[in-house]
């Protein structure tokens, strides 16, 4: 393709690709306007749904003029392929400017760009637009700190209440950022892409993904998003203000229903640092029936959060009631007891409690003054242990996984060779059948038992080491008189095995944590020696 020409436009050079096809930098040969220039992989030319969903991407973009969307130029489809002509941004796609630009967001740039963000979709909804692939990579940040929306390839467009290209059951998208409803194949409208967004934000916060997909399976994220919140962004990141994360907490909500209504009324939260207004009004009501969206009009539904709030303020009123129950009791415990001692004693009581009382409330002052005085970097240190916690205990967890795995290639066979006489001889031959791993102190329980299945006796038998693909027979000779036996493998520990790369990433992102921690507790040291 490079060197080629397309209309007017003389090919220079290849920006990126993916599994439908690539994307090169192209230059106007009069006007000397770059392009970026989408091209169908020849490969998947020949299969009709693909080439449909590539003409509709172009039947979608055409229809999008905003300031925040991707523009489309032209549209080709001659005998060499079909070509999507758009706007060229500079700069880096979301999730590569996290990595490699900014790090994780402050509060003013992340809503500076989100602002942005939400536009776009605003503008795309109102036209009926679905995109159903919200994802940083999908949004591309200029070097103008413009943020453009892109690859509506998989779309939907709501017409009579006909998704258009998809059918029923179809799960299309990301599965990092997909709504619960969207994994469960369901048909889908703009409160899809609201919970989209709702992660998309999350990761703008944290500079990372609420997923390991390094070490998750696919099955698990997708358990994940239908029975599971998205872990805390201020768990990640201390520093993510609270409103944030509790309208973070509502645009993510399992119930499409319990979330912003549309990306006008998420803008709005943002802005005011409030989560959803739960009083209804006439005029502004917001209907979802069929798949029709009407965005001119919406109405803020109740939030889970206002709801949790209240079950929290009545659980609050209970405790206080039971709290000053419990003091008028004691309180009247202590009057009782006064009146039966002296004066003299009284007073001493007095005191004492009066001394007693200061104390504690002296404690609790220091308490919360300690909490108060925490600064930035303590508290940042405090999510990573919490964090290096999670990540020990989930490296034991997969370290168990990974051996009980590797263990299945040890096999035990076993055949008897003679019950005469009482003695029992059994031949047993133990295969490691692994080429890429060796196996040390391997224990190979043998089980007697009488007619009705008691245990009659246990033989230990130990093999020191096993090598890769090696084979070990010996027997086994007992002297007893039992009915049946039973032989299997106990235990054994697998050695000089091939590294596992999702093990090798979890240990990587420890090391990088533990030396993070490092450096934060040097940094506090150094600050409590110079208040000192």
């Amino acid at each position: 393709m490079i060197g080629e020409r397309i209309l007017n436009y003389q090919v220079e050079k290849l920006l990126g690709e993916g599994g439908v096809g690539q994307v090169y930098l192209a230059t106007h040969i009069q006007l000397g306007r770059k392009v970026a220039i989408k091209v169908l992989n020849p490969a998947l030319v020949n299969y009709q749904e693909v080439k449909d969903r590539f003409r509709q991407e172009a039947t979608t973009l055409s229809s999008l003029q905003h300031l925040n969307i991707v523009t489309l130029y032209d549209y080709l489809e001659n005998e060499k392929g079909l070509f999507l002509i758009m706007e060229y941004v500079e700069g880096h796609p979301l999730d590569e400017y996290l990595q490699k630009v900014s790090g994780p967001l402050n509060e003013k740039r992340a809503l500076d760009i989100f602002y942005q963000i939400l536009d776009g979709f605003a503008y795309a909804h109102a036209r009926g637009i679905v995109h159903r692939d919200i994802k940083p990579s999908n949004i591309l940040i200029g070097l103008d700190g413009q943020a453009k929306i892109l690859d509506f390839g998989i779309a939907k467009i709501l017409k009579n209440d006909k998704p258009a290209m998809t059918k029923a059951g179809a799960r299309v998208g990301t599965v990092l950022y997909m709504s619960p409803e969207q994994v469960k194949g369901e048909n889908l409208d703009a409160r899809s892409d609201i919970y989209s967004l709702g992660v998309t934000l999350w990761e703008m916060l944290t500079g990372k993904s609420p997923y390991n997909e390094n070490i998750e399976t696919e099955f698990t994220i997708y358990n994940k998003i239908l029975n599971e919140n998205l872990p805390k962004a201020k768990d990640f990141y201390p520093s993510v203000p609270d409103y944030l994360q509790k309208i973070i907490e509502v645009a993510s909500s399992k119930n499409p229903n319990d979330r912003y209504q549309s990306c006008e009324e998420l803008k709005r939260a943002l802005m005011e640092k409030v989560t959803p207004i739960t009083q209804k009004t006439t005029q502004g009501s917001s209907t979802y029936t069929n798949n029709n969206i009407n965005t001119a009009n919406t109405t803020p539904a109740r939030s889970r959060i206002d709801q949790i709030q209240a079950s929290r303020k009545r659980s609050y009123t209970f405790l206080y009631v039971l709290f000053f129950f419990l003091i008028a009791i004691v309180g009247y415990l202590i009057v009782l007891e006064i009146n039966k001692t002296p004066k003299e004693t009284n007073n001493e009581l007095a005191e004492n409690v009066d001394t007693l009382n200061k104390k504690e409330n002296k404690k609790e002052e220091k308490k919360e003054e300690k909490k108060e005085k925490k600064s930035e970097d303590e508290l940042e240190l405090d999510s990573l242990e919490r964090q290096q916690t999670k990540l020990e205990e989930k490296e034991k967890e997969y370290q168990k996984i990974l051996k009980s795995e590797l263990n299945k290639s040890l096999i035990v066979a076993d055949q008897l060779e003679s019950d005469e006489m009482g003695e029992y001889i059994i031949n047993i031959e133990v295969t490691n059948k692994k080429t890429d791993a060796k196996f040390k102190d391997i224990i190979i329980d043998i089980v007697f038992l009488d007619k009705s299945k008691k245990e009659l006796k246990k033989v230990e038998k130990e093999i020191a080491e096993i090598n890769e693909g090696q084979k070990i027979t010996f027997k086994v000779k007992e002297t007893i008189n039992a009915s049946k036996y039973s032989c299997k493998l106990r235990s054994a520990t697998p050695v000089e095995f091939s590294k596992n790369e999702a093990l090798d990433s979890l240990s990587k992102e420890k090391d990088l944590l533990k030396d993070r921690i490092k450096d934060l507790k040097e940094k506090i040291r150094k600050q409590e020696r110079k208040n000192d």
